[in-house]
């Protein structure tokens, strides 16, 4: 049965002293450090899907499993038609709903909170690819948005959502808070704060 796998020769670890990090590998991100940093790109990681007909708080829980803030909404034929977020469900919009609807929260669904597909902005895979995680930080300051779609086009014209970035991602490489940069009124004094580990 295991004819096809071999044993490995295991190594005495008693004259290793030192643990490899990333920052010694890798240049620490900056923001003219390449967007595509940080792209979650769906060619290498597969979107967390539900569908709209999950109730809100399965949802909210499947989002803490897999380690996410959003979550891409898609129909029966697995077709993308929108997207949640936890704060989208954490805040009012659920209780309005389930007032306005006469319901109790636990029958409010991820379709009656969600955002549709014509609501969200995005950006192409083109635009990300030309730009730096300074550019992006200063888009989605602007925007508001805690998240922003890739987009780019398949075989025969067919577009599709092909990575998404977060703003929570972007705080987390660059080990500064997103409510720091905006109180930032310069750019200039951005980059001191990331130079500076989230301190002006």
């Amino acid at each position: 049965m295991f004819q096809e796998f071999r044993h490995l020769r295991v190594q005495d670890t008693s004259d290793v002293d030192h643990l490899l990090s990333p920052t010694q590998v890798h240049q620490p991100s900056t923001l003219r450090s390449p967007a595509l940093e940080v792209m979650t790109d769906f060619i290498e990681t597969a979107p967390v899907t539900v569908s709209g007909q999950l109730g809100v708080d399965e949802a909210l829980e499947w989002m803490k499993s897999q380690h996410v803030r959003m979550l891409f909404v898609v129909d029966d034929r697995d077709r993308f038609v929108g997207v949640i977020t936890a704060r989208d469900i954490a805040g009012t919009r659920v209780m309005a709903y389930a007032q306005q609807n006469g319901i109790a929260r636990a029958e409010v669904q991820v379709r009656h909170v969600m955002h549709g597909k014509e609501q969200i902005r995005g950006l192409t895979f083109e635009q990300v690819s030309d730009a730096t995680i300074g550019d992006l930080m200063l888009t989605m300051q602007g925007s508001g948005d805690q998240h922003v779609v890739v987009i780019d086009e398949g075989y025969a014209g067919v577009k599709r959502v092909r990575g998404v970035i977060s703003a929570s991602d972007i705080s987390r490489l660059l080990k500064v808070s997103f409510e720091i940069m905006y109180e930032a009124k310069t750019f200039a004094e951005i980059e001191k704060i990331v130079a500076h580990g989230g301190e002006l």
